[in-house]
């Protein structure tokens, strides 16, 4: 559960806060830009209109991103070898699934998983099951990550959710979305090299480092953008 804005002490807020019913502790969210109560939420993060605390409407929208809600979308590397079987009483059925690493959905190196979904034509529910794949590096190639902070007028800093993070090298070119942790990674080939990562979000000013690939090992660039 996701909640931005509200009303403290009769005022309208900005702050929000995310529940997690697995563990049923809540943590902050990022604050929004516009103070505000009774606006309307969808997965997104999306927070749309509302009013101020004199009951003055908004027309403003606001999105976080990386709390989107998972699709039932099929995975281009998972094939079934069946799509329709029958079952008889007390009996079990196998279907053979081919996973292909060679896609471009699964180009980067990391688990992947998905599920096979069943429809049945009895009163019961099947329950799907779940499918991984893992990727390994190839050899040659490491790991770029890093964290984007935004900083305050006040010096304070936080995760940056939703900056656009550029990597470019003489072969390709990469775009990224930092996550509502700030953060972004890539594998790539070290003979990428040299990498010029370029870092922005709407509000701050963008800023530009130079990074290098080294074979199986992972180089961290951590960056700050200030306020525009």
């Amino acid at each position: 559960m996701l909640i931005s804005g509200g009303a403290t002490g009769g005022e309208a807020t900005n702050e929000g806060f995310a529940f997690d019913p697995q563990t049923g502790a809540w943590s902050a969210l990022p604050n929004a830009d516009q103070p505000s109560m009774r606006s309307g939420g969808a997965a997104g993060f999306y927070k749309v209109g509302g009013a101020v605390a004199n009951g003055q409407p908004l027309s403003t929208v606001e999105l976080l991103p990386g709390y989107d809600q998972l699709d039932g979308r099929d995975v281009t590397w998972l094939t079934e070898g069946a799509q329709q079987i029958t079952v008889q009483p007390g009996q079990s059925a196998q279907i053979p699934v081919t996973l292909d690493s060679s896609v471009a959905e699964t180009g980067q190196p990391g688990t992947y998983n998905a599920g096979l979904n069943f429809s049945t034509d009895t009163p019961y529910l099947v329950d799907s099951v779940p499918v991984s794949l893992t990727v390994s590096p190839p050899a040659g190639w490491g790991k770029i990550s890093g964290t984007v902070l935004g900083a305050t007028a006040s010096g304070a800093t936080s995760p940056l959710a939703g900056a656009t993070v550029e990597v470019d090298s003489w072969a390709a070119e990469y775009t990224l979305i930092t996550g509502k942790d700030g953060g972004y990674a890539l594998w790539l080939d070290k003979r990428s090299n040299p990498l010029t990562v370029i870092v922005a979000k709407d509000g701050y000013k963008p800023t530009v480092a130079t990074v290098k690939v080294v074979k199986g090992a992972l180089v961290v660039t951590d960056f700050t953008l200030k306020k525009a």
